[in-house]
């Protein structure tokens, strides 16, 4: 049976469809590829939105007519505003030359003697008080004038009081000072008259000058102390003996007191701050060689609200200080405080220093100090406050170097105390220690000891042995070697006292030979020997006047150049750096081949500028426009093409819906007939 017409329409209508889906995903693909194509577009002229290049700043440069000149960086144009290039070792593109200024100018190019100042040994000589000088600088508020009136003023003689010129050692630097002699108890008692009557009497300086064995005796007085004291009272080693009254030697010290023995002083008070040298020692005065020594301190002060902001905030008693917040050196106390009244809200005690409050860390300083107060408090056993055989209190951190702490702290039945923080231990933590002893009177009498740290070193017993580690040792006449605390070089040390400590189970500072020393320092001095022949001249310059050279930055002939490309990718990356001739004050600058430069960064340079290039910004615009609208046109074909595929596919499918029709109804009536 042959095929149809109808059926043979139909094969014909299903290959035209498939060849129409054909066409229509060969579309479909050819519009993602112009998708592609547009993002790559895209992509290419963001690139382009977001390339910038460096120009010298364009309006640093002059105007031609109505436009700005604008160019892209390179070696000449930064040298005109004065940056450069340079790569680690050099600056790029330019050389340095010497050139001849024209000028002169005169250096040393050698010494000879000067005939005219010869250099005589020197000898021993030893220093006298002298006539008063007027040449002498003013040591604080001193006045020769003033010291003049003061000694004319109490009508003695030059047997009992005079002003004299002497050269003294204070704080460690050898001083020539104007300072009023007092050569006798009567000439003392006219000191102490005119410092109650004369405010500047207090602003002076004094130095005792006794006959052999004599003293100044204050037992005659109801001792209050020298109050607001601001000059120099030198006690020349001399001794001074029975202050018995409410105030130590000092009521307050503002200046410096040195080489004063004060023996046996009795002070009972009820006082905020009470010590046999002086109750208060003020920011910056100092005490040098001073020895209190058999002090018996009674400190009655009740329990007492102090307002807010006081300082100490409680009371301050020491051996030889009661409140510090000065310097000491060289200086022992020894004696008894008594405290009968102690209770944990009494305040701070200190067999040497009641308290130091000086609030600069490390602007107080004990040095070379000795203490063997014993502290003796009330009945009760149990205290948390600052009581310590050295200092009551150092919450602001006294540099303490080279001390001695011996003293017991007991209470009125002469128990030991308990005590749950600083008490009974030398310097509290807070401290900056460096060789420093002290008895731990809770435990035995233990010694303590620091080296370089705030926490010592214990041992049992009372005795250094073992204490010290095997940093310094020294050999004893048997052989025998053993732990030694200072060693030799340092102050104080005497070899001979090494041994006998050891043997007697003390510490060593051996004060007195310090203070000696002291003293025989400021008693004699070295001065040339003028009836010798001269041993040398001193020298003068031999001068030559010799041209003056300056160094000027040329171009190089043998660099090879730099493009603006090259010269900007340097300076990005890193490799280059610009630089600008440094400024005479500049602490930021550093050295190139004798000059001195500053580096400049990219970000704060107002020289140069980071922006796009116009020309080639414009350039990819237009491409990027060219580019879109070809991708838009095609676009517009692909879709014209693509419905003329769906009107020819949706024709041959209504034609293939009304064929099958056709073909179903002959087959149901070919059933029909046949059945």
């Amino acid at each position: 049976m042959g095929m149809s017409a109808s059926q043979a329409r139909l094969l014909y209508i299903t290959a035209q469809l498939n060849n129409l889906s054909l066409q229509g995903q060969n579309v479909s693909d050819a519009k993602i590829r112009l998708s592609m194509d547009s993002e790559r577009i895209q992509e290419k002229y963001t690139r382009a939105l977001s390339n910038s290049r460096l120009y010298i700043n364009p309006n640093i440069f002059t105007v031609d007519g109505a436009s700005t000149k604008s160019e892209l960086i390179t070696l000449e144009n930064l040298k005109a505003q004065n940056l450069f290039v340079y790569d680690g070792s050099k600056i790029l593109g330019y050389t340095y030359e010497k050139v001849d200024t024209g000028k002169t100018e005169e250096v040393i190019v050698g010494y000879e003697d000067d005939l005219t100042k010869p250099i005589y040994p020197m000898k021993e000589e030893t220093d006298t008080f002298r006539e008063p000088d007027a040449t002498i600088p003013a040591f604080g508020t001193e006045s020769l004038d003033k010291m003049n009136g003061i000694v004319a003023a109490t009508g003695l003689g030059e047997e009992d009081m005079e002003v004299v010129s002497y050269t003294t050692m204070i704080g460690g630097q050898e001083r020539d000072i104007n300072a009023i002699s007092i050569k006798s108890q009567t000439g003392f008692d006219a000191m102490m008259q005119q410092l109650s009557q004369n405010p500047d009497a207090a602003l002076q300086n004094y130095v005792l000058d006794l006959d052999d064995g004599e003293v100044i005796d204050l037992s005659k007085y109801n001792w209050h102390g020298i109050s607001g004291f601001q000059g120099v009272f030198d006690g020349n080693g001399e001794t001074i003996q029975g202050l018995n009254g409410d105030s130590g030697f000092f009521n307050s010290l503002y200046g410096v007191a040195k080489s004063i023995n004060l023996v046996g002083a009795n002070v009972s008070a009820e006082t905020d701050a009470l010590g046999a040298m002086a109750n208060y020692l003020a920011d910056g005065a100092s005490i040098e060689n001073c020895n209190a020594t058999d002090v018996n301190i009674t400190c009655n002060l009740q329990a007492t609200t102090y307002p807010e902001g006081y300082v100490p905030e409680r009371a301050a008693v020491g051996g030889l200080v009661g409140l510090s917040n000065g310097n000491v050196s060289n200086s022992l106390a020894t004696g008894t405080i008594n405290i009968p009244n102690a209770d944990d809200s009494f305040g701070y005690i200190g067999g040497f220093i009641g308290a130091n409050t000086n609030i600069v860390k490390g602007e107080s300083t004990i040095k070379n100090c000795y203490s063997d107060v014993d502290i003796k408090l009330g009945s009760g056993l149990n205290y948390s406050n600052s009581i310590n055989n050295f200092i009551g209190d150092d919450s602001h951190e006294t540099t303490i170097k080279n001390c001695v702490a011996m003293g017991a702290i007991t209470n009125a039945s002469g128990s030991n105390i308990n005590a749950s923080d600083l008490a009974c231990r030398g310097p509290v933590l807070e401290s900056d220690v460096t060789n420093m002893m002290a008895l731990d009177t809770r435990n035995n009498n233990n010694v303590l000891y620091w080296s370089n740290s705030t926490s010592p070193t214990y041992d049992s017993g009372n005795s250094n042995k073992g204490v010290l580690g095997t940093s310094a040792t020294e050999t004893l006449s048997d052989g025998s070697k053993v732990n030694v605390w200072l060693t030799e070089g340092d102050d104080g040390y005497r070899e001979q006292d090494q041994a006998t400590s050891i043997t007697n189970k003390l510490p060593v500072l051996n004060l007195t030979q310090i203070q000696e020393d002291a003293l025989a320092k400021e008693e004699t001095k070295q001065t040339p020997d003028t009836t010798q022949p001269p041993i040398g001249y001193e020298q003068k310059p031999i001068k030559k006047e010799v041209p003056v050279y300056e160094t000027v930055l040329v171009e190089d002939e043998n660099f090879g150049g730099l493009s603006s490309l090259e010269l900007e990718t340097g300076i990005r990356n890193g490799r280059y750096q610009l630089v600008s001739p440094a400024a005479a004050d500049s602490t930021q600058g550093f050295n190139i081949n004798g000059t001195d430069y500053e580096l400049v960064s990219l970000d704060s340079c107002t020289a140069i500028v980071d922006k796009q290039d116009d020309n080639a910004l414009a350039l990819a615009e237009a491409e990027y426009q060219k580019g879109m609208e070809a991708i838009q046109a095609q676009d517009k074909r692909y879709e014209i093409d693509q419905k003329k595929i769906d009107t020819q596919y949706d024709a041959l499918l209504a034609e293939e819906e009304s064929i099958k029709n056709v073909l179903n109804k002959n087959v149901e009536r070919s059933f029909k007939a046949f059945g």
